[in-house]
Order: C-alpha cells, then sequence, then structure tokens
C-alpha cells in the first residue's frame, strides 16, 4: 500500500475523497445512443473506475467502467487541461470523471473524447492489471469485491440474483400476498430440523437464538388473522459449509390459509415455472428450460411425484416400517454415513440414506410426498395413513429445494410432537425441534387449515444462474478465517 500519490494529490490542492461530483450518465446509456451523441456533439460527464491506462506520446488511452459498461477515454495533451497533471496522479483502480464528446478514433472503437477530468475516489492499492485480472480463487471468496470488478460475468450474475428475487416478490404480490416480517432474534427457535446460533441479551438476562426459520411466527400470524402471507430473510443453522450448506442464507416462507397440500403444490410449480420464464426472457427465451452444469431441467414437461416410503424401498432395498432398525445401521455404515450412537433412529438414518443414495438422482423436476411423522414434526397427519403426513419436497437438479406440507393445526397433537421431539432433544440429538409452549398456545386460539411453503432460494439460484455451488451466489460467502 502506498500513500504517495495521495501527498501528491494534496498538495495540488485536490481533494482525493470529495463528497460531490459532477452529474454522471450512465457508460451503457451513451453507448446505447452513441451516434445520438455523435452526431449533436453533446458533451456528457462519463465516471467509473480506471481499469486501463495506456500513455502514447501526447495521447493517453484509459478504459474505465461503471455498473452499466466499458469505454475508451481519449486523452490529448492539446485537448485537456491538466494533462500531465492528471497523468501523475491517475492510477488503475482509481475513479475519475471525464468531460467530453462522443468520437471515433480509426480503429472505430466508440470513445470519449475528453477535455476535463475530476477524481471522484483514489485507490492507494497496488491495483492488478486489468489483463491479467486476479486468478487467485481464495482470494477472490474471501475479497468478493475483486471477482465483480474484474470478470463482469460474475457482476451480472449477482445481478441476476438480485433482479429474480425482486420477481418473486412481484409474483407473490400479484397472488394477492402480503410480504411480512417476523423476529431474527427469537426465545424459542424452531421450524426446522437444525442446530441454532445462541446469543445472550443482556438487557433481560436472557438466552436468544438466531432464527432457523420464521415458520413458527408466521404461523401464529395466521393465528392473528393474516390469511397469505410470506417472507423473504435470512435464516442461521449453525451446520457445515459445503455446495448446499452456508450459515447465515436466504430463504423464502410463504403461508396460504384455507389451503390444501394439492393446491399448494399446484400453486409451487406455478411460480417456480413463472421465475424461469421471466429468466429466460432476459435470455432471449421463450421456453421453461434450465440448463445446469451438464444437466437439461424440463420445467415445461410432467414433473415427477413420488412417495417416499416407495422411493426410499426402490433405492435402498429397505421397507422403512418393517425392516429391523440394524438393516438401516449397517446400510448406513456401508456408505459411510456418520451417526451419532444416542440418537439412533430411523427416521434420522433414513433421511441421511436419502440424501447420500436417492437425492443425486432427482434431476428433473420432482414432487416427493408423504414423508414419515418422525421427520416431520409440524405437518398433517396423511388421513389414509397415520404414519405419514402430508408433506411434500421439491427436487431439481440433485438439490432439494423446497419444503411444504397442510400445516399441523391441532393443539393436541402438535404438543404430543413437541414433546416427542424433546425427549430426542434431551438425548443429545442437537438438531431435534424444541418444545415451544408459546406456539402450543397460539394454536390453542385457533388456526385455519392452510398449506405452507418454504423455498431455499440460494440453492434455487444456484440452478438457475447455472453456477457449481451456493457459494457461487453468495456475495459474502463464510471462509475460513486466515491464520
Amino acid at each position: 500500500m502506498s500513500t504517495e500519490k495521495i501527498k501528491i494529490i494534496k498538495d495540488l490542492k485536490i481533494n482525493p475523497y470529495p463528497e460531490t461530483v459532477p452529474p454522471k450518465t450512465d457508460i451503457g446509456l451513451f453507448l446505447a445512443n452513441f451516434q445520438k451523441f455523435l452526431q449533436n456533439k453533446k458533451k456528457v460527464w462519463l465516471m467509473g473506475r480506471v481499469m486501463a491506462k495506456r500513455e502514447h506520446g501526447k495521447i493517453t488511452f484509459l478504459k474505465i467502467q461503471d455498473w452499466t459498461s466499458s469505454i475508451q477515454i481519449i486523452l490529448k495533451e492539446d485537448k485537456v487541461r491538466d494533462y500531465r497533471q492528471v497523468l501523475k496522479i491517475l492510477d488503475s483502480g482509481d475513479f475519475f470523471a471525464f468531460y467530453g464528446s462522443a468520437f471515433l478514433p480509426t480503429t472505430k472503437e466508440k470513445s470519449l473524447l475528453a477535455e476535463k477530468w475530476f477524481l471522484a475516489g483514489k485507490s492507494i492499492k497496488n491495483f492488478p492489471k486489468e489483463y491479467y485480472k486476479v486468478k487467485d480463487e481464495e482470494l477472490l471468496t474471501r475479497a468478493p469485491y475483486l471477482k465483480t470488478i474484474f470478470y463482469q460475468e460474475e457482476k451480472k450474475v449477482f445481478y441476476y440474483r438480485f433482479k429474480l428475487i425482486e420477481e418473486l416478490r412481484k409474483i407473490l404480490w400479484e397472488e394477492g400476498f402480503l410480504e411480512v416480517e417476523t423476529p431474527i432474534l427469537q426465545t424459542h427457535y424452531g421450524g426446522a430440523l437444525a442446530r441454532p446460533f445462541v446469543t445472550y441479551l443482556e438487557a433481560l438476562k436472557e438466552k436468544l437464538y438466531l432464527r432457523i426459520a420464521p415458520e413458527i411466527y408466521l404461523k401464529k400470524m395466521l393465528v392473528g388473522g393474516f390469511e397469505k402471507i410470506f417472507e423473504i430473510g435470512k435464516n442461521f443453522r449453525n451446520e457445515g459449509i459445503d455446495k448446499e450448506h452456508n450459515p447465515e442464507f436466504t430463504m423464502f416462507e410463504l403461508y396460504f390459509a384455507y389451503q390444501d397440500r394439492q393446491g399448494l403444490i399446484d400453486f409451487t410449480k406455478k411460480i417456480l415455472q413463472k421465475l424461469v420464464k421471466i429468466y429466460n426472457s432476459w435470455q432471449g427465451r421463450r421456453d421453461l428450460k434450465i440448463e445446469y452444469q451438464d444437466k437439461l431441467i424440463d420445467l415445461a414437461k410432467k414433473w415427477q411425484v413420488y412417495e417416499y416410503i416407495e422411493l426410499f424401498h426402490k433405492e435402498t432395498g429397505l421397507n422403512y416400517f418393517e425392516d429391523d432398525l440394524k438393516k438401516f445401521i449397517n446400510l448406513a455404515k456401508k456408505m459411510q454415513i456418520k451417526i451419532q450412537p444416542k440418537i439412533i433412529t430411523r427416521g434420522k438414518i433414513a433421511d441421511e440414506l436419502f440424501k447420500k443414495i436417492i437425492r443425486p438422482k432427482l434431476i428433473q423436476p420432482t414432487f416427493l410426498i408423504n414423508h414419515p411423522v418422525e421427520i416431520s414434526p409440524l405437518a398433517k397427519l396423511n388421513p389414509k395413513d397415520p404414519r405419514l403426513t402430508l408433506r411434500f419436497q421439491v427436487y431439481l437438479a440433485g438439490f432439494e429445494i423446497a419444503n411444504a406440507f397442510a400445516e399441523l393445526n391441532d393443539p393436541f397433537e402438535q404438543k404430543q410432537r413437541f414433546e416427542e421431539m424433546a425427549r430426542l432433544l434431551k438425548k443429545g440429538d442437537i438438531e431435534a425441534h424444541p418444545y415451544d409452549e408459546t406456539f402450543i398456545e397460539a394454536l390453542e386460539y385457533g388456526m385455519p387449515p392452510a398449506a405452507g411453503l418454504g423455498i431455499g432460494l440460494d440453492r434455487l439460484l444456484t440452478i438457475l444462474l447455472n453456477k457449481r455451488s451456493i457459494q457461487d451466489i453468495i456475495y459474502f460467502p463464510f471462509v475460513r478465517r486466515k491464520e
């Protein structure tokens, strides 16, 4: 890091970090209307980061880049006031504004012929030359701003990420849903089977948890009279980091009063197809296909529907309710799945076997339905078989992207489920659902029949944007701290 240039700049009575800058015209707008600017000779200020500098006698060629695009700036000694001064203080990485008019050099590259300049912000790092960029993957992960400075395709990925979330909101608003907010700091965590982050509130001398899901609070809002609600926000789970998991992730949850499971299945398919259609339209396409890695996924074709128990038996050879627990344990060991001796349950082992053996095969759009009660503590019982629940999951490209069910609104049944989960928690199952008396109390006031849906947006966007891992579409993923 060098501060020599800062001293030179200040000696020239120039502020290296001014508050007010000239009125900026976006480079993308300038390029899109270049012929018009060329003909009417209208002069504008273009502003952005200096990405490259090449001096050629009394002419200097710069490349500057803003959010919208990049352009060549031409500085001529006989045209620019304080030409030598700007060369003295300008480095790659700096933010500069240039005032001038559209110009076509002999190379026919759309350019701005500058007359004036303005330093908008000084970079004091040894900024990499654009030609060499930055190829250090670890550095790009730790300093993602470098990734989106040097790789425009990566900037586009994040642009699409945020635009797709915006479009999802619009879809739900059009369907009559209200966006709401629920606490992130919670006195009782729940709504999923996961290990929470624990914190402490000094003012009340009380232990608090970062939410693992907004589900319990959203259902309390159903009790409170809201009927079609959703929330998009951060969840926090104290778990590992891999291509599908980050301790902090973005979740979308929706609750639909007076809706049943089949109605929600149809609605889930509808909103996913709408989102894919919107994204594909930005690419100039009208289909519902997703190209993910080397797979082609078509959301227009008939979606597969599998029964959990039947698919589990077909792929593992195990009968969920009839085979001895030892058979589950033996297959888990064979598949090198770690199991905790104190909390071995059929459901827990089956869930891990499913993730390892079956999930990678679910490439095309798939609904998985009717999960066992012991792995679905908040779902209504299936009236055709009370060992199962009215739950469904959505799979795409081998990812689980959605979990949903007809919501359990029977306070007696919910209390019994919580008590069973509490026993597992006491045994040492750190992911078991805790007993929540506040939710039981809310259910006792009465909750309307409803269906609820949760979609992991990071996973869904990983597939839509064709990235290898959710770490590639989270701007600030968690990475191990440098020693």
